[in-house]
């Protein structure tokens, strides 16, 4: 009797791996995944699989990114249950997804690409799985046979769905499998590597690779099936064995052993090596019965069925006969059963029931229409969404169309996510069309901490920083509070009620504190010697506070100066190289008040010789780093530098026309001669450029959060990368890194 061979080769492959960068064989880990034997926590119908993968990346990949996506590859497939094919699906989807998410959260400059192969083998059975890039080669009888030369598979890493390419193979002893990066294909083609393969050792497969591949980094992964001591030679192609049937061995009779003599051992006779054909044929049809037989079978099948017709019919004509001939009558065999009482009738259940039971299927039947109709509408808006994002990559450098595009997909991903909020599609598909558009419209996320809450106010506030103090001014409610920055930089020391530094009726020596207008932090320069605190009252007062000295009963220790002259209607207030200088909307004037033993009793100079190009009667801050430059109430700009007006400095290249501006800031200390703009009416902070140019917009991580909602003071220190913002009377905090920096 034939039987059917299924046993899979119980012969080990022999593995090898190479990874060379800069030309140099780097000795860590490469990029790959080999697992000969499956880990002991895999999932049920897993146990005979041979797992062999390899990660191909583009860009700045780092050894820590490659490692996460080794551990993916491993977990996802010897975690995931149902059929090979479904496995290798499944870890290719889970690379995708950790590599896009990556890619969300880098600078642009940090995303990478990449692709994945893998190969699972189970028996004699080869899987292979290519997505994105990536390549794979089997030698197999002096062939060498290329699984995929599709050159439109899309990368992994640029969009929620993963592309993917699936082959189903035999191997035998003798093969060689080829994992490699795509760099290597396209420098050594198949030709390089037709060369390489069939050397004897797999480490000399592996320096033949990177003879081949010199000059470019790549990496690869060999496997090759060989008898112990076997050395693979090159062969010509052979034809497949027709049939993998074989003779059950005949059993062999035991040796008749004589007594006193020892037992010889029966030679058994050799068992040759079982061909491995890359072909399954299907056995030869059995020949069925010929027409003759067949019309016999259906003769005698008639003949049985007339003569049963008849006996059934002889017996109801009998039957029928005996009963209408005279005589008593048989008694039934079935006894017969009193009548049960009929049921009391309920008329309340039965209504309730009737009524009820259409009112259910109603209930029901709209259930089912609400919960089909809305996942109905959820894939056709994810099929939308992914529609607008297929157009908006094939947009190209057309950034106008690509951002409508990319515009139109969010508009589809956030109606999905709003009528089912846990779909991770649609998620995906919001999260990588909104980056988009922040790279199109140059915006940096922020993630900002709430340092204080001061609660709204009628008046905008003002904020001062000097190292790891922070202090608030608030004109409105007439009070200096002073906050002192953790050593992490996520909260301030203080808690409770704010510490109140200075308030209006305050007694300073023997005068009262009057209205606060702004504040400034001055350093030395000029006769200026110290440092410190410079807040601006209305009646020409300034009052001065330098962190440095305290009272003998250890407060605060103020000072009160007065200016040599009066602002008629001060608004702001910066200092400079020591100077002081006050913006005065009714002298259309910027007064410039040189220090005299750190105050400033003299008369100030004009830093207008000629009235400025707009009145300052519409002015609305004032921030100096050696230009001046000045605010208004529409949003507008001027830059002025020894007073003359520098008409180069123009605000033009934003992402949209409106402005909303309330505060600018500057970084005298900082190198980049960026103007930072708080724009309230779009919740956000505009960065220029020293020319006015526009070069990016930071807003909060989360786009609909409330963190820049009321915008009315910044600050900005560069070289600690700190952003202090006021918004709807909480002060926060976020970190600017380096790259984002212009």
């Amino acid at each position: 009797m034939d039987t059917v061979d299924t046993t899979a080769p119980q012969v080990e492959p022999t593995v090898g791996m190479v990874r060379v960068v800069g030309g140099v064989r780097v000795e860590d880990a490469p990029p790959c995944v080999a697992t000969p034997v499956p880990p002991a926590w895999a999932a049920r119908g897993r146990g005979d699989d041979r797992l062999f993968a390899l990660v191909d990346l583009t860009g700045p990949a780092s050894s820590h990114l490659y490692r996460e996506l080794r551990e993916v590859v491993a977990r996802t497939y010897w975690s995931a249950a149902g059929s090979i094919t479904a496995g290798l699906r499944h870890t290719a989807t889970a690379v995708n997804r950790h590599l896009f998410a990556t890619n969300l959260h880098s600078a642009p400059s940090d995303r990478c690409e990449g692709g994945l192969v893998c190969a699972v083998l189970h028996g004699d059975d080869l899987f292979v799985l290519q997505a994105g890039f990536g390549q794979a080669w089997l030698l197999h009888d002096g062939y060498l046979e290329r699984f995929s030369r599709r050159e439109d598979m899309l990368p992994l890493g640029i969009g929620p769905l993963a592309d993917v390419h699936l082959v189903h193979t035999f191997v035998a002893l003798g093969n060689t499998l080829l994992l490699a990066s795509r760099t290597l294909s396209v420098h050594a083609g198949d030709a390089g590597l037709a060369r390489v393969l069939p050397r004897g050792e797999v480490q000399a497969v592996l320096d033949g690779l990177e003879q081949v591949g010199a000059g470019i980094d790549f990496a690869a992964l060999v496997v090759r099936w060989t008898s112990p001591g076997e050395t693979p030679t090159p062969r010509e192609v052979q034809q497949p064995v027709p049939s993998r049937r074989r003779e059950s061995p005949r059993p062999t009779p035991a040796p008749r052993l004589t007594p006193g003599a020892p037992a010889k051992p029966t030679p058994q006779p050799a068992r040759p090596p079982r061909p491995k054909p890359r072909t399954r044929r299907e056995p030869a049809p059995r020949q069925g019965p010929s027409v003759g037989e067949r019309l016999k079978k259906v003769i005698r099948a008639g003949g049985r069925g007339v003569a049963t017709a008849g006996a059934w019919l002889a017996g109801g004509v009998t039957t029928l006969f005996r009963g209408l001939l005279p005589g008593s009558q048989r008694t039934t065999r079935r006894a017969s059963r009193s009548p049960r009482p009929v049921p009391k009738e309920n008329r309340a259940v039965m209504m309730a029931v009737a009524v009820g039971i259409p009112v259910v299927l109603a209930i029901v039947v709209a259930l089912a229409y609400v919960s089909f109709g809305a996942q109905a509408r959820v894939e056709g808006l994810i099929r939308q969404a992914e529609g607008e994002i297929r157009l908006a990559q094939a947009a190209g450098d057309n950034s106008e169309d690509a951002r409508a595009h990319w515009a139109a997909a969010l508009d589809f991903a956030r109606a999905a996510t709003r009528l089912r909020p846990d779909d991770p599609a649609a998620a995906v598909l919001e999260a990588q069309a909104r980056a988009a558009i922040d790279l199109l419209d140059g915006i940096v996320r922020l993630q900002p901490v709430q340092l204080w809450d001061f609660g709204p106010s009628d008046e905008r506030r003002h904020v001062v920083v000097h190292g790891q103090t922070i202090f608030v001014i608030d004109p409105a409610g007439g009070w200096v509070a002073k906050l002192t920055l953790n050593s992490t930089g996520d909260g301030v020391v203080e808690q409770g009620e704010a510490p109140i530094l200075v308030q209006t009726g305050q007694q300073i020596g023997d005068v009262a504190v009057g209205n606060l207008i702004d504040g400034v932090w001055a350093s030395p320069g000029g006769e200026r010697q110290t440092s410190g605190l410079l807040v601006l009252e209305e009646n020409e007062g300034v009052i001065g506070y330098d962190p440095a000295w305290v009272d003998t009963d250890g407060a605060p220790k103020l000072t009160r100066s007065f200016l040599g002259t009066s602002p008629g209607s001060p608004r702001a207030v910066d200092s400079f190289a020591g100077r002081l200088y006050v913006l005065d909307t009714d002298a259309n004037q910027i007064w410039r008040y040189e220090p005299r033993n750190d105050v400033y009793p003299d008369q100030p100079t004009r830093y207008f010789a000629t009235p400025p190009p707009r009145s300052l009667a519409e002015a609305r801050d004032m921030a100096i780093d050696g230009n001046i430059y000045v605010l208004y109430e529409d949003g507008e700009i001027l830059q002025f530098l020894q007073g003359e007006h520098q008409a180069e400095f123009r605000v033009r290249g934003l992402p949209d026309d409106s402005i909303q501006a309330v505060a600018l800031a500057v970084d005298r200390d900082g190198g980049s001669g960026a103007v930072y703009v708080a724009d309230a009416g779009n919740e956000r902070v505009v960065v220029l450029g020293p020319d006015g140019a526009f070069q990016s917009q930071l807003r909060p991580a989360q786009p609909r959060g409330d963190d820049f909602d009321a915008l009315e003071a910044l600050v900005v220190e560069e070289a600690s990368g700190r952003l202090y913002v006021i918004s709807a009377g909480r002060l926060y905090l976020a970190r600017l890194r380096a790259p984002l920096l212009p």
